[in-house]
């Protein structure tokens, strides 16, 4: 039996009741998705930063260990090091006067 032209209007109307439902819930969950994957990157970026002064921290832990043995040598190398800098500023500032 072939069923009447407002049975059939009704259970389209209640497809796309539901269509429409469905496409607010995605709509919905891709907002969702998008901020919690902008967070994502937000830690990743800051996790990468870390990283890198981590790395930047073991490389400069292990040259201090390379220049020196113990403790007071290495305070040794750090004021020696600390004085060569303060002389190469001294000897730019001088060069920049002339």
């Amino acid at each position: 039996m072939a069923l009447s032209l407002t049975a059939l209007l009704q259970s389209v109307d209640d497809k796309v009741t539901q269509l429409s439902a469905v496409q607010t819930q995605l709509k919905a969950r891709i907002a969702a998705l998008e901020e919690e994957n902008d967070n994502l990157r937000y830690e990743l970026d800051n996790t990468r930063k870390e990283l890198a002064a981590a790395r930047t921290d073991a490389e400069f832990l292990t040259m201090s260990h390379r220049l020196a043995d113990s403790p007071d040598t290495i305070i040794s190398a750090r004021r020696r090091i600390a004085r060569l800098i303060r002389t190469i500023d001294n000897c730019i500032s001088m060069l920049k006067e002339e």
